[in-house]
């Protein structure tokens, strides 16, 4: 039994350098990096994460060939054939519109890598604040809302990426319900007829290899946003409840004392109220620290997000008026609403977690209204007075300063691609009556 526990411990060793952190890990420990495990697993595994070697040594140049290649066969490979593709049907709007809001929803995922690699900085400033001793748990309650906020996290980011795998699935099969006169993305290039054989295997074959990497970028970029965002919510929710229980704590810090130094006093058991107020106070600016941080790393990607989520949401619009005989296309069509489906989800997770954060940091008001402060000295009073007037400006994070993360965002945003999308329509309509 002993030699069978041993191997399994082995197997599993062996395993963990291949798995996302938290896979066969201990969740015990609550290490912070749970929270962005597995967007880093994937990013590293396509070689977009940050290069910390030196440049004096090989791993550095293996780490820098490797992402060139990655990012040649999911970037700039389909990228110069959907240019190319736009070009040669640039006076017909449908094949525009066709090819267009592909063409922008993946170069936008790449232009996200580009974003993150520049605020490289920023980006570790995050991961190695989000380890300070402001949010570390000291009760059980904080454990059980940190792994609660940590489980969200990780589910949103697997839940919304294999929704974008199941979105390329149907476009990967699509050719074969349209007798292989098609290719997954519209795509040509310069001397080479894509719709003949042997070339059209290959770039077929390049499809299903390519799609499947760009959604996974594409989700792990969206997504770690909204991870970062959930580990605020978390320390929101630990805040809230050492306000609602300050009393409680209080009494078992002494009692921890107590056992510890047999040090019992009603001035120490009024101090240890005081340090915990105090501890509040510092773990709220904490937070607003972390938020200001957060808005910082990801303000300039989430504002390019929101402009051309419009547009793409539009031009698939457009695209689904420009299908002749929706019944003898029914894989295009389910392609068309999937991919639209995605694309409202994907900021509808930046828009829902923003907007919880707005709501949760705004009920710090009457969460610290509603704690025990009756019983407490003036002293005391003073630090929840504080807290209250400090929430009554709420924390959010904005896309380039112009748009808040909030479920009123999203809904505009769904506005203005509908109204763009009547434009659009009302000019295809009149191209057609012209050509009439």
């Amino acid at each position: 039994m002993k030699e069978k526990s041993i191997i399994l411990k082995n197997i599993l060793k062996i395993l963990s350098n291949f798995l996302p952190y938290g896979v066969i890990e201990s969740w015990d420990d609550l290490n912070p990096n749970l929270y962005v495990s597995v967007h880093i697993y994937w990013l590293k595994f396509y070689g977009m994460w940050f290069n910390n070697y030196s440049w004096k040594t090989i791993k550095f140049w293996i780490q820098i060939l490797y992402t060139f290649i990655i990012f040649w066969l999911v970037c700039l490979l389909p990228g110069i054939g959907e240019i190319y593709y736009l070009l040669q049907r640039r006076e017909n709007i449908s094949h525009i519109a066709e090819g267009l809001y592909l063409f922008l929803s993946e170069m936008y995922t790449y232009f996200k890598i580009f974003v993150f690699w520049y605020n490289k900085e920023k980006i570790m400033n995050l991961l190695n604040y989000i380890h300070c001793k402001e949010f570390e748990p000291q009760e059980p309650e904080h454990k059980i809302i940190i792994k609660k906020t940590i489980k969200m996290a990780r589910f949103v980011m697997n839940a919304y990426t294999l929704m974008c795998v199941g979105a390329v699935t149907v476009a990967i099969l699509m050719p074969l319900t349209e007798n292989f006169e098609i290719l997954p993305t519209n795509v040509e290039y310069p001397y080479i007829n894509v719709y003949t054989s042997p070339a059209y295997s290959i770039i077929y074959l390049h499809h299903v290899y390519y799609k499947p990497a760009t959604c996974i970028i594409d989700g792990v970029m969206d997504t770690i946003l909204a991870a970062f965002i959930a580990s605020t919510l978390g320390q929101i929710e630990i805040l809230s409840f050492n306000l609602l229980n300050f009393d409680m704590l209080a009494e078992r810090h002494h009692k921890r004392v107590y056992q510890k130094y047999k040090i019992t006093s009603y001035v120490f058991k009024k101090m240890c109220v005081k340090n915990v107020l105090k501890k509040c106070i510092i773990h709220h600016n904490a937070i607003i620290r972390y938020v200001s941080m957060i808005e910082d790393a990801f303000s300039l990607a989430s504002a390019l997000q929101f402009m051309l989520s419009a547009m793409v949401l539009c031009l698939v619009g457009v695209q689904f008026l420009s299908i002749e005989n929706p019944s003898s296309h029914c894989m295009q069509i389910m392609w068309m609403a999937v991919y639209l489906t995605c694309m409202l989800t994907e900021v509808f997770i930046l828009c829902w977690f923003g907007n919880e954060l707005i709501l949760k940091s705004l009920e710090l008001q009457n969460v610290a209204f509603a704690c025990p402060w009756l019983g407490t000295n003036l002293n005391n009073k003073l630090f929840i007075i504080i807290l209250m007037e400090r929430s009554k400006r709420p924390l959010q994070v904005t896309a380039g300063k112009i748009f808040t993360l909030s479920l009123n965002t999203y809904t505009n945003l769904i506005n203005w691609s509908y109204k763009a999308f009547a434009v659009m329509r009302n000019m295809k309509n009149n191209v057609v009556m012209f050509e009439e």
